[in-house]
């Protein structure tokens, strides 16, 4: 609000809150005191306050981006948003599609967690995952997805953090390798898990985009090899490209 004709504290540190959300790739100290019309001195003080309550984190380019406490923040209030039963629904008729399971994931830092799922007739128990539950991020699709919007020195750092827990005997394990696979996914748009994760098992996930044109979402689905291999996915991903356009409406609402 407003005191006097003049922004309150309260007000201007939401505006940078809200300034950092929108714009992460621009939000220097400097950028977001012109683009605020608020002191910088002022602005430093704000940035400081909200860094130390883990809402807002520096990135390796040097901007601010949410923090861990926001989005942990923004994923529990996914439950209450007003077109929840649309997201379900939507959810329920790809399942329905596709004939197996399907899930949304987010990113949360630099990990990606399921925050909706929707199981098919034939439910893949092994992976035993639940919404709220991290995915890895250099084995399945969603998360490989995640890490083609990287700059690629950060994501073959997560590579190199995460391959000593290889998952399967078709895991990725050269850098070589999985920076040629982060280059197919950035050209064709979509990705592919084949038996990356678990043996037997095969994925694909397509992005969600915000209004900003940045990746807020993966829309994913997996099948067990029994059942299709990586050309029956292949063959619904324009399915899977279609409701990923409907989500990018429904989740902004």
């Amino acid at each position: 609000m407003k005191a006097n004709g003049k922004r309150t504290s309260s007000k201007r540190i939401l505006e940078v809150l809200g300034a950092v959300v929108k714009e992460p790739n621009a939000a220097t100290a400097t950028h977001l005191s012109h683009t605020l019309d608020i002191p910088l001195a002022t602005i430093y003080r704000q940035l400081d306050a909200l860094t130390e309550e883990g809402f807002i984190t520096t990135s390796p380019s040097g901007t601010f981006v949410p923090g861990s406490n926001l989005r942990s923040l923004m994923l529990n209030s996914l439950t209450y948003e007003p077109q929840v039963t649309l997201r379900r629904a939507t959810l329920e008729g790809l399942s329905a599609a596709l004939d197996e399971t399907v899930s949304l994931s987010v990113p949360i830092g630099e990990n990606l967690v399921y925050y909706d799922r929707f199981e098919s007739h034939w439910p893949i128990q092994k992976t035993n995952v639940h919404v709220g539950d991290p995915l890895p991020m250099i084995f399945s699709a969603s998360g490989k997805l995640y890490l083609s919007t990287f700059e690629r020195k950060a994501a073959i750092e997560v590579f190199k953090n995460n391959q000593s827990s290889g998952q399967s005997k078709k895991s990725i394990t050269t850098q070589k390798r999985f920076s040629e696979e982060l280059d197919l996914i950035q050209s064709s748009g979509y990705s592919f898990d084949n038996e990356e994760w678990i043996d037997g098992m095969i994925g694909a996930a397509v992005p969600i985009y915000n209004q900003n044109g940045d990746l807020c979402s993966c829309l994913s689905t997996h099948s067990l090899t029994t059942r299709k291999n990586l050309d029956d996915l292949k063959a619904k991903i324009p399915i899977m490209q279609s409701v990923a356009k409907k989500f990018e409406k429904i989740l902004f609402l």
